[in-house]
């Protein structure tokens, strides 16, 4: 390779071509990365090498943990979260527009004398917490260099992308309580219960336009009592739902599985949200940690490996931005 590379931008770049989304094989990715860690080592990999390069490999890895997770998020959640990196000690808030409408005053030709008014957006501040993950390699697998930098550090992106996707789940499930009662029913789906949901959403916002959001098995539940065109009902056999309801579009959320094999997306829930709103937040602060532990240092001589995130995902309350639920039963 050319001397003078940027060697943490092209591994970044290697990443964001895997597998991950479509684009390249796991042994192109592994070829490329491979390459890369050998140049950083000096040209020639060997022990000695790596460990006098090392904070260099795991300064490439640290690059690589969040172009893999921007690989593995794309997409998914596009259409209700935003997503901010920031450095260290940055600002993790986000401005949050007023939705409400100015209030019009009844007064004499000619008079002004009336209540000014401004726009009050507010600032909506996401925590965030560190989020780790630990895993080893034999001693004798650095030794011989067959330790598999590029599929150890996707699969660590992959791993913390899923957290993030329950982040966001609980996120969302958990502002349930600060939802008011206009906007949020529980029962058995019923159409009127649903427009009136989908009406408080709109005035609310001055939204035109609503998105229905909900696991397939509870976006199946949605009808509509003047039916559906054939072409829609062909869609729907293709989605498993049909895509809209009135003026409405259904949008079925990414599905993962908790640590106890339950749903991380509750299955009976819908979120009302106006198109274009992204009532979840996330924040994820400073670069990515990776760091090792000594093979001496255990009794079975294997190196640790951790790497590292603070990440934070927060939704906003009714007070912030309007949205509605609907618990199926």
């Amino acid at each position: 390779m050319a001397k003078n590379v940027n060697y943490r931008a092209l591994a970044a770049d290697a990443v964001r071509g895997t597998s991950m989304v479509g684009q390249f094989s796991k042994s192109d990715l592994n070829t490329q990365i491979r390459e890369i860690v050998r140049e950083v080592c000096g040209g020639e990999w060997n022990k000695g090498n790596f460990m006098t390069n090392r904070y260099k490999v795991y300064d490439i890895m640290a690059e690589m943990i969040p172009a893999g997770i921007q690989a593995v998020l794309a997409g998914k959640f596009d259409a209700f979260a935003d997503f901010k990196d920031s450095e260290l000690g940055d600002s993790t808030s986000f401005q949050v527009e007023d939705n409400s409408l100015f209030k019009v005053y009844t007064t004499a030709h000619g008079t002004t004398d009336i209540a000014r008014q401004t726009i009050h957006n507010r600032s909506f501040r996401v925590s965030t917490t560190s989020k780790m993950i630990k895993i080893y390699a034999e001693f004798d697998a650095m030794m011989k260099g067959t330790i598999d930098f590029a599929g150890m550090v996707t699969k660590v992106a992959a791993s913390f992308a899923n957290e993030i996707g329950l982040m966001i789940s609980n996120a969302m499930y958990g502002s349930y309580s600060s939802v008011g009662s206009n906007f949020k029913a529980t029962g058995v789906f019923d159409e009127d219960t649903l427009d009136d949901i989908i009406a408080n959403v709109k005035a609310a916002t001055g939204a035109t336009s609503i998105n229905i959001f909900g696991d397939v098995k509870a976006l199946k539940q949605i009808s509509n009592v003047f039916g559906y065109s054939d072409a829609a009902k062909d869609a729907a056999n293709a989605l498993g739902y049909y895509a809209t309801y009135g003026d409405s579009q259904l949008i079925a959320l990414p599905q993962a599985y908790l640590a106890d094999k339950t749903f991380a997306v509750n299955r009976a829930h819908l979120i009302i949200v106006p198109a274009g709103e992204k009532i979840v937040k996330v924040v994820m602060e400073g670069g990515a940690i990776v760091v090792d532990s000594e093979a001496s240092a255990s009794n079975s001589l294997q190196t640790e490996y951790v790497f590292g995130r603070d990440i934070g995902a927060a939704a906003m309350t009714i007070v912030d931005g309007g949205y509605g639920f609907y618990k199926l039963s």
